[in-house]
């Protein structure tokens, strides 16, 4: 399996990746009932990337009535939207500009699916612009790549050359949690997972594998994160 995903990951960076950065340069429509999204240029888009919809899928297993959830990096905000249907409080945080438009332009589009007063949008730099308060659970699909953050775009992809996109998140999430607190995070197996592992640890975090699913160029990986001592 391996021998496979390693030979679909070089086919996919020499002709797949340049024909979707292409395609991607312009506006485009995603439909995922009951919602309609307008996807800008730049925005991470769900329908061509697996952690996303597994993520999402793994989400629907759990009943947030009556929760408050903080989605960081809300991106395309497929997942904040979601969530927002029956959920108590959905604050969806996002750094990028680009995204920041896109969130409220579909938010505004979708308010008919939408309940009122529970979905909130907050441009923010992980979780800078909020009070410490408490959450019920905290999702987020991370930059993993090491490398530096050039522009905008990276942001989505490049978690700093020394992984300190994990540190300051974790380091932040502490005052946003309890003992009943949950982080749920994807990852890939292109991710250094032990490295994200003992970063959690050392800040202290417990890190649990929930669901796996393999896809042809990676493995997707489901984790919880718990305070070890709240």
């Amino acid at each position: 399996m391996a021998l496979i995903q390693n030979i679909f990951r070089k086919l996919s960076t020499r002709f797949y990746k340049p024909i979707l950065a292409n395609y991607l340069k312009k506006t485009r429509i995603f439909q995922h009932h009951p919602f309609t999204l307008t996807i800008f240029p730049g925005v991470f888009h769900p329908q061509f990337f697996y952690s996303t919809k597994f993520l999402l899928q793994y989400l629907n297993q759990i009943n947030f009535k009556q929760k408050k959830v903080i989605e960081v990096g809300a991106g395309n905000g497929l997942i904040a939207f979601n969530i927002a249907i029956s959920a108590n409080k959905v604050i969806a945080l996002e750094l990028s500009k680009i995204a920041i438009k896109g969130l409220l332009y579909n938010q505004q589009n979708n308010q008919n699916v939408l309940p009122p007063n529970v979905l909130q949008i907050i441009e923010s730099n992980l979780f800078q612009a909020l009070n410490p308060q408490v959450f019920d659970y905290i999702i987020v699909n991370p930059p993993y790549y090491p490398n530096k953050v050039n522009n905008e775009i990276e942001l989505a992809w490049n978690c700093g050359e020394e992984f300190e996109y994990f540190t300051d998140f974790f380091t932040q999430a502490r005052n946003f949690m309890n003992q009943n607190s949950m982080i749920i995070m994807v990852l890939s197996s292109q991710s250094n997972l032990n490295k994200i592992s003992q970063i959690a640890l050392n800040i202290g975090f417990n890190m649990h594998l929930k669901s796996i699913k393999k896809f042809l160029i990676e493995d997707n990986f489901i984790f919880e994160y718990k305070l070890i001592n709240a």
